[in-house]
């Protein structure tokens, strides 16, 4: 009899911790590009119930330049303490069992242009659709379109670092600013600079004859 009864007692522990289970998308931006606007239908897993975690239920933050998604189970104490206090972390509590951490963190990322193809394609010309949220956050990311040879490539300064000291890339500051065709013509460029020389030349000639 007090076997059965333990037992009992056991299932209706479990069922208990069970109940007060919940779930969350756990995931970061460094190994799932999905993590960064997850589908309601992967990247989640059931957090296991904490007497410790009872207001909030999920986090997101942000770890170097990635966003990390997880249980608020999985943080210490002082971890979920500190997140209140920084931009850099949400904690959630979720609504009729729907995961809370799914949403694009944080508020107000810089969305480019990104594609890549050959100059006369989509997306060599004048881009019509609507930007998307650059994958690693840096707080003065900028856009970047690069060319190179007859090979277009839209994306975001921090996944393009290498534009910021090459010629082929034009930079530019804003949510989608790189839409625009851009052509990059190295002789152009050349002449551009000889007839400033020129310009110069010439003015320094008259500024000389005129004393």
């Amino acid at each position: 009899m007090f076997k059965y009864i333990a037992a009992v007692a056991l299932v209706l522990a479990i069922s208990a911790g069970n109940a007060s289970a919940f779930w969350c998308f756990t995931c970061t931006t460094f190994n799932s590009t999905n993590c960064l606007v997850p589908d309601q239908n992967v990247l989640l897993s059931e957090c296991p119930p904490s007497p410790d975690v009872t207001a909030v239920t999920c986090y997101t933050r942000i770890v170097g330049q990635d966003v990390e998604r997880g249980c608020a189970t999985a943080l210490t104490a002082a971890e979920r303490d500190n997140c209140a206090l920084l931009n850099n972390c949400q904690l959630c509590s979720n609504d009729n069992g729907t995961a809370c951490n799914g949403n694009l963190f944080p508020h107000g990322r810089l969305h480019c242009h990104q594609c890549e193809g050959i100059t006369n394609s989509t997306c060599g010309e004048e881009i019509q659709t609507e930007p998307t949220p650059c994958l690693r956050f840096v707080v003065d990311d900028q856009c970047v379109v690069r060319v190179r040879e007859n090979n277009v490539q839209r994306g975001c300064l921090s996944e393009h670092e290498s534009c910021l000291n090459s010629r082929e890339c034009h930079v530019c500051a804003g949510n989608g600013c790189n839409f625009r065709h851009f052509e990059y013509n190295a002789a152009g460029s050349v002449v551009a600079q000889m007839s400033l020389l020129v310009g110069a030349i010439l003015l320094s000639a008259f500024v000389t004859n005129s004393m």
